[in-house]
């Protein structure tokens, strides 16, 4: 007997196996063959691939609004810490919290006797000073009556002297023709040495007259001096009277400092002070401490931090919708006749926060707004564009520059890539601008890879929460 050869023992056990194989696997196909078809689809195509299920939505006419919806919190319009200008005891205080006031209103008041009392001090320094004033005025008036009179005796002294003058001159020809006829030996020569003692008194008393116009004129002068000074005296005076209702005006105002007034209408919200305390001036160095402060409430300021990427599209004017977690369903009015809507913007950006103050102006009629409340502010930036169709951003497969993209759409029960171009896409839904229409089915979700052509099953995707 033969030992047996491992080798060939190995071959035939080989041999035997794919045998096997064979026939199980002739056995399977012939079974398959003759079994209706299971699970399969039937192939509009024509191929005899196994179609695949997918889930579509149809895109919805209207592009996407940009808002920007970020926390607000509600400020008063207005705010004024009430400091005092002068030290002393606070006298009254006629205000606590909560009290409404209005704009010029007395809040309290600090005693300060010293400026009191300088006030009566300047009040009567005016007086004094207006009295002179009147004691001037009747000076000016005399001196102008003496004046007068002292012109009228020039006018006076002036005429006299003329008069002389002319006596003069009418003696002087009587000596004259006198002595023509005491030449001629036609008269005594006793009658010469009258004309000339007459002619002599006449020339005498015309220089008497001339000496009395230069009297009279000095005394014009002289009144016309105590005109002039006078007058002086007068504005003088009044200058007095100026600067004493200065003074009166200062000590006033300090005095009026003694006041705390409200700045505007509004509520008292803080306290700080009461009857009897100190009040230490607010420029008198150490802590200031205000004595009150007051909100000007009757119009509130909602104010919204806007983050960078939003900053650009926000305009006064765009519309708002405040929502205060306080007053649910609370519709809040604003200062115009129009809807609510951005009032201000602080056109810069905080370089901390990256973020822009923007305010909203809001009424407050009822009071109900009350500063630190807060809320969600939703802020209508941009309108979509209208000949738009919105589809769910996860059906954006392809991304480009300018807003070139693609989607995935199934038509005639076979998926396709078409082209389109992106518009804004807020995270949830995406604006296609070109190549949609409400007709199509996009392509949302697919349970496998699937390839441009292929034959499709559709079910329709599940609805996502719009997103801001």
């Amino acid at each position: 007997m033969h030992p047996r050869n491992p080798a060939t023992s190995r071959f035939r056990w080989l041999v035997l196996t794919a045998f096997l194989l064979g026939v199980a696997a002739g056995g399977w196909y012939v079974f398959g063959r003759s079994q209706p078809a299971i699970g399969r689809d039937a192939n509009p195509g024509g191929n005899g691939d196994t179609a695949v299920r997918v889930e579509v939505a149809a895109p919805k006419l209207g592009g996407i609004d940009r808002i920007c919806v970020q926390p607000g919190t509600i400020e008063p319009f207005e705010s004024a810490d009430l400091y005092a200008k002068v030290s002393g005891f606070l006298l009254e205080r006629r205000v606590d919290i909560g009290s409404h006031v209005k704009e010029g209103d007395v809040l309290a008041k600090i005693s300060v006797p010293e400026y009191e009392k300088q006030v009566e001090k300047d009040t009567a320094e005016v007086r004094r000073a207006e009295a002179k004033v009147v004691q001037m005025k009747a000076a000016v008036q005399s001196a102008e009556a003496d004046l007068r009179s002292a012109t009228a005796l020039v006018a006076l002294s002036q005429a006299e002297q003329k008069s002389k003058t002319s006596y003069r001159s009418y003696r002087q020809k009587q000596r004259e023709r006198i002595k023509g006829l005491f030449a001629q030996q036609a008269i005594d020569a006793k009658l010469v040495d009258e004309q000339e003692d007459q002619y002599e008194a006449a020339f005498s008393a015309e220089l008497a007259a001339g000496e009395a116009v230069n009297a009279a004129k000095q005394k014009e002068a002289a009144a016309r001096s105590k005109v002039d000074q006078a007058k002086a005296d007068e504005k003088y005076a009044d200058a007095e009277v100026a600067v004493a209702k200065a003074m009166l005006d200062k000590s006033t105002v300090l005095l009026g400092y003694t006041l705390i007034k409200s700045p505007y209408t509004g509520v008292v919200t803080h306290r700080n002070f009461n009857r009897g305390d100190f009040i230490r001036s607010a420029d008198a160095g150490g802590e200031r401490v205000p004595l009150l402060s007051v909100e000007r409430t009757e119009t509130m300021r909602v104010i919204v931090q806007v983050p960078d990427r939003d900053v650009p599209y926000v305009n006064v004017g765009d519309p708002a919708v405040i929502e205060i977690d306080a007053l649910p369903g609370t519709v809040l009015q604003t200062t115009s006749a129009h809807n609510v809507e951005v009032s201000r913007t602080s056109d810069s950006e905080d370089p901390h926060t990256r973020t822009m103050r923007t305010e909203i102006d809001v009424l407050n009629p009822e009071g109900k707004l009350r500063r630190g409340m807060y809320g969600n502010v939703t802020l209508m930036l941009n309108v979509g564009a209208t000949n738009a169709v919105r589809v769910p951003s996860g059906a954006i497969v392809k991304r480009g520059d300018a807003g070139k993209g693609a989607v995935r759409v199934v038509r005639d029960g076979h998926i396709a890539t078409v082209p389109v171009t992106v518009g804004t896409d807020n995270g949830v839904e995406a604006e296609v601008l070109k190549g949609l229409t409400t007709a199509d089915k996009v392509v949302v979700r697919t349970t496998t890879t699937v390839e441009d052509g292929a034959a499709v099953t559709t079910s329709e995707a599940k609805p996502q929460a719009a997103g801001h």
